[in-house]
C-alpha cells in the first residue's frame, strides 16, 4: 500500500512579511503605504506561530501598487515620478519583503493664478466684497511657487461653489483650468466662477408622507418662502427633518426647474411605524450579590416601552416606559412636543413614579419633570428643566435594634444643563463638555433649599487605528444648603461600573457602620457628601486580528467624596487600577472590568475597630455591563 504524503512536506506559498518604501523624500512611508494594497502582518499576527500570517504574494497586485503610487505622486504634482519594485527573501523561504523604489524627480509648480467671476458688475462686487468668499479664496492651496496638485481641484471647486450658494446663488459653478508647461515644470492657473441668478426660496414640495401632514414636515425644514437661498439652510433643513422621530428617511434636494430668481425645494420622506413596542434586557455589576448564587438574579434588569409617534396628528410623541431591576423600579411617561417656536426648540413632559433601593436608604418618589430643550447647533444643546417630586425616604439606622428613620419631603428645583461637543465620534475621537446647575427651593416652596453645580468633560484620542486613549473628569458640589442636613437621595455619591471602578455602586467616600441586634458589626454603608471629584483614564485596544469585535482595556480611575467642602483636604484621592475585556456585540459593547483598590480605607476593607470582617475580594471591584464606561 502506498504511503500517504505528509501535508507538512507541501511547499508553503510565499507571503508578504514586510513592505518598505525607498527614495521617498516628500511623503512619509506610512502615508504611501496607506494607498497600496499590500501590507505586512501586524506584530500581533506575527506572534501566531501556528499559522502562516501575511498576505499571499501576488505579483499582479504588486504591479498594481506601483501604479497606485505613481498616481498618488502624479496627483500631487510629480508628473515624472518613476516607481519600481523588488522582492527580497527573508529568513524563511515563504517570507518575502516587498520594496518599492521611488524616484520623485522635479514637480510642477504654480507660476500664476488668475481669478475671474463671470457675472454682472453688481453680483461680482457683492461676491468679491463678501468676507466668507474672500477667506476661502485666500486659503486656496494655489499660490505661486507651490506644487500644482490636481487632487485638490474637485475639493476647491466645491468650496468656492458652496460659498457662492451660501450667498444666494443656487446654480453657481466654479472651474479650475491649468495650462501646463511640462518642460519648465510650470503651471498657469485660471479660476472661473459662474454664479448664475440669485434666488429666493419659493415652494417646499413634500412626497411620501402618510400620517404626518405635509405642513408639519414643511415646518420642520425651517424654510420660509421669500427667504434668500443658502446651501447651509438646505443642510440644516435636512438635519432637522431627518431627526424627527416619525421619519425613518428624509432627503431634501432641488428638483429640475427653470433657473430664475425663485427656487422650489423637494422633500422626500418615509415614515416609521406609527406605534411600536420595545423590550430591552441587560445586566449590571455584581454589587448586590451578597448571598452567592441566590442573589444572582440581582444583576439583571429589563425595560419595556410603548411609543405612539403621531399623537394628535401633529408629530407629537408619547412613550410609556417601565423599568425593573433589583436596585430600581420605575414607571413613567414622556410626552414630546418636537416644535415650539422654531425647529431647534422642543418641550418634554415626564411624569413618573420610582422605587429605589440603595445600600443605606430606600426611597419612593413620584412627580414630574418639564424640560425645555434648545439645540443651538449640532454641537451645542441647552436644557432648562423644572422638577417637582414627593419623596418618602427610609434611612437605615446604624443600630438594627432601633427603627429606621422615615422622612417625607418634596423637591422643587430648576436644572440648567448644556452639552457641547467637538468632532465627537462614538468614543473614538473628539471631546465633550457637559456642565449642570441645580437650584432647589428658590422661592421657599421646597422642603430643602440647596444649590449644586457640576461638570463632566470627556476626550477621546485615536492613537492608532486600533488604540484609543479615553479620558474623563467629573466633579460636582452642593455649595449652598439652607439646612444643615440633607436627605440621602439629595447627597452626592461616586463609585461603580461607570465611575471609579475599584469600588461598587456609590461605595466610594465616607461610610458609617451598621450594628445588628446582637451588637455585632454588620456592614459599612455609604452616606454620600456635598463635594465629589472623579477621573477616568483608559486605553482601549481593538484586537480584530485575533477575534473580530474583541478588545481589551487598561484603566486608572480615581476620585473622592467629601461630607462638606471644608473636608476636601482631609481625605485624599483614592485610586483604582485594572483592565477588562470588550466584545462588540449586536446589542452594544459587552464589558467585563476587574479593578484593584490602590489605597483603600479601613471601611473599604470592612475593618471595624481594628478587627477585619472582610475578605481578599473587598480589595477588588468586578463589573459586568453593556456599553463603555464612558
Amino acid at each position: 500500500m502506498a504511503n500517504a504524503q505528509d501535508d507538512s512536506d507541501d511547499p508553503v506559498p510565499p507571503r508578504v512579511w514586510s513592505v518598505k518604501v525607498e527614495g521617498n523624500r516628500t511623503f512619509e512611508s506610512i502615508v504611501i503605504k496607506d494607498v497600496i494594497y499590500n501590507e505586512s502582518p501586524s506584530p500581533l499576527k506575527k506572534l501566531i506561530f501556528w499559522k502562516k500570517p501575511g498576505m499571499l504574494l501576488n505579483l499582479n497586485e504588486v504591479k498594481r501598487d506601483v501604479i497606485r503610487i505613481q498616481r498618488f505622486y502624479q496627483r500631487r504634482g510629480f508628473d515624472d515620478v518613476i516607481v519600481n519594485y523588488r522582492i527580497e527573501d527573508l529568513n524563511k523561504d515563504w517570507r518575502k519583503s516587498v520594496i518599492f523604489e521611488i524616484t520623485e524627480n522635479t514637480p510642477i509648480r504654480i507660476e500664476t493664478v488668475d481669478f475671474e467671476i463671470a457675472s454682472s458688475e453688481e453680483d461680482s462686487s457683492l461676491i468679491i466684497n463678501n468676507d466668507d468668499f474672500s477667506q476661502i479664496k485666500k486659503k486656496l492651496p494655489y499660490k505661486k511657487g507651490q506644487r500644482y496638485e490636481t487632487i485638490n481641484i474637485t475639493e476647491e471647486e466645491g468650496r468656492l461653489t458652496g460659498s457662492l450658494r451660501n450667498l444666494g446663488y443656487p446654480y453657481a459653478k466654479t472651474q479650475i483650468n491649468a495650462d501646463i508647461d511640462s518642460v519648465s515644470k510650470k503651471a498657469y492657473l485660471n479660476l472661473i466662477s459662474t454664479p448664475g441668478p440669485r434666488a429666493r426660496f419659493d415652494s417646499v414640495i413634500v412626497e411620501g408622507e402618510e400620517n404626518l401632514a405635509a405642513k408639519y414636515i414643511i415646518r420642520e425644514t425651517g424654510i420660509d418662502r421669500g427667504e434668500l437661498f443658502r446651501e447651509n439652510k438646505l443642510r440644516e433643513a435636512q438635519r432637522e427633518v431627518f431627526s424627527h422621530h416619525l421619519l425613518r428617511f428624509a432627503l431634501i434636494n432641488i428638483p429640475e426647474q427653470p433657473q430664475d430668481s425663485s427656487i422650489n425645494v423637494q422633500v422626500r420622506v418615509k415614515e416609521a411605524p406609527l406605534r411600536s413596542v420595545q423590550l430591552q434586557f441587560g445586566v449590571g455589576n455584581l454589587t448586590r450579590i451578597d448571598d452567592g448564587w441566590a442573589d444572582f438574579y440581582k444583576i439583571f434588569r429589563g425595560q419595556a416601552s410603548w411609543t405612539h409617534r403621531n399623537v394628535r396628528s401633529r408629530g407629537e410623541r408619547l412613550t410609556v416606559t417601565a423599568n425593573a431591576s433589583a436596585i430600581e423600579q420605575r414607571f413613567g411617561t414622556t410626552y414630546l412636543f418636537p416644535y415650539l417656536y422654531n425647529t431647534k426648540s422642543s418641550l418634554v413632559l415626564s411624569p413618573f413614579v420610582q422605587h429605589k433601593l440603595e445600600p443605606s436608604y430606600e426611597i419612593v418618589r413620584g412627580g414630574a419633570v418639564s424640560s425645555f430643550i434648545y439645540q443651538y447647533s449640532p454641537n451645542l444643546t441647552g436644557t432648562i428643566s423644572y422638577e417637582f417630586t414627593l419623596n418618602n425616604e427610609v434611612t437605615l439606622n446604624s443600630q438594627e435594634s432601633l427603627p429606621d428613620s422615615i422622612e417625607a419631603y418634596n423637591v422643587s428645583s430648576f436644572n440648567l444643563n448644556a452639552f457641547y461637543s467637538k468632532s465627537l465620534r462614538r468614543g473614538q475621537k473628539g471631546w465633550s463638555l457637559q456642565p449642570f446647575w441645580e437650584l432647589s427651593g428658590l422661592f421657599g416652596e421646597a422642603t430643602y433649599s440647596f444649590q449644586e453645580f457640576g461638570m463632566d468633560t470627556r476626550k477621546f484620542t485615536s492613537l492608532t487605528d486600533n488604540i484609543v486613549f479615553a479620558k474623563r473628569l467629573n466633579f460636582a458640589g452642593i455649595y449652598y444648603a439652607k439646612q444643615d442636613s440633607l436627605p440621602s437621595d439629595i447627597r452626592i455619591y461616586s463609585g461603580g461600573t461607570n465611575s471609579v471602578r475599584g469600588w461598587n455602586r456609590q461605595e466610594l467616600g465616607p461610610k458609617r457602620a451598621i450594628i445588628n441586634e446582637q451588637g455585632e458589626f454588620e456592614q459599612f454603608v455609604p452616606i454620600g457628601g456635598r463635594a465629589m471629584v472623579s477621573f477616568n483614564t483608559e486605553f482601549r485596544f481593538q484586537l480584530n486580528d485575533l477575534i473580530k469585535g474583541f478588545g481589551v482595556a487598561a484603566f486608572l480611575d480615581g476620585g473622592q467624596v467629601w461630607r462638606n467642602f471644608g473636608d476636601t483636604g482631609t481625605s485624599p484621592i483614592q485610586f483604582g487600577v485594572g483592565g477588562g475585556f470588550r466584545y462588540q456585540s449586536p446589542i452594544g459593547p459587552i464589558r467585563i472590568d476587574l479593578a484593584y483598590k490602590v489605597n483603600p480605607t479601613d471601611e473599604d476593607l470592612r475593618i471595624y475597630q481594628g478587627q477585619n470582617f472582610g475578605s481578599a475580594w473587598d480589595r477588588w471591584g468586578l463589573h459586568f455591563s453593556i456599553g463603555q464606561a464612558f
